[in-house]
């Protein structure tokens, strides 16, 4: 599998899609949709309040009309914090226009991509937690115990909204009746995106996170899917796990911010 530009705009497709998908579940929720990008502002703290997918399509002259525009969108709902989600296969001028313009790159993401016409679905695992599908009723549950597993209670709601949002399901691993781990896997055209990966403390160091890794890619491959992406921190053992289920990095993905830097 070769990473094109037409590929990673594929990839950035779907992760902006779920952006889009969950803005909506918010009463304040505002959508800017731009030039195949999108704007997205769902609360002053939400991690989804971001620019995604924006640049592929953007001709240099349309810089500055385009970066004006989304300047207005958010000084418009009083946000004064800017972050723009930035793949490096839109260019290097692109980003270039935007450091001389004040923004500062405040994060580096690896976005690894797995080709799932050549992934096998795997056996059962035999093992004393059960991993399967969160029910409907069980998003509540399930929010709450991901939020606490990544050391933020105060985001449960995020996490309720992202885990409802169309085209997303939740996962968890179940200890007897609890939830002790939890995960997601985001579907929009042929491409899925994985993540918000949580395990509670005292259950952490198990293998949860990679049994859930291959339900959720057995689960791809049964609804056809093409491609699964996940994007990590460089460097971390999240990012080597990956690695090792087989996936290869596409490109890293640079987060420029203005204001509030």
């Amino acid at each position: 599998m070769y990473i094109t530009k037409d590929l990673a705009a594929r990839m950035e497709g779907c992760i902006k899609q779920s952006h889009i998908e969950v803005t909506k579940q918010y009463a304040q929720g505002r959508i800017l949709e731009i030039n195949e990008g999108a704007a997205c502002f769902s609360g002053f703290d939400s991690f989804l309040s971001q620019v995604v997918g924006w640049g592929f399509a953007t001709k240099s002259k349309q810089f500055k009309a385009e970066i004006e525009t989304i300047e207005q969108f958010y000084k418009s709902l009083g946000h004064s914090r800017i972050d723009i989600e930035l793949c490096p296969f839109a260019g290097n001028d692109l980003a270039v226009f935007l450091n001389q313009r004040g923004y500062g790159v405040t994060e580096l993401s690896n976005v690894s991509a797995l080709d799932l016409k050549n992934y096998k679905i795997m056996g059962n695992f035999e093992e004393d937690f059960l991993i399967r599908e969160v029910q409907q009723h069980e998003l509540g549950e399930w929010a709450k115990r991901v939020a606490s597993g990544f050391g933020y209670p105060e985001a449960q709601e995020q996490f309720s909204h992202y885990a409802r949002a169309k085209g997303i399901k939740a996962f968890a691993a179940f200890d007897q009746d609890k939830i002790v781990a939890g995960a997601t896997i985001a579907m929009h055209g042929d491409v899925c995106d994985l993540g918000v990966t949580s395990t509670m403390p005292a259950y952490r160091g198990r293998g949860l996170q990679k049994k859930l890794l291959f339900t959720r890619l057995n689960f791809a491959k049964q609804h056809d899917l093409a491609l699964a992406t996940v994007t990590t921190e460089p460097g971390t053992i999240s990012d080597l796990n990956i690695q090792k289920a087989g996936f290869h990095c596409a490109y890293t993905r640079i987060k420029m911010t203005f204001g509030e830097l």
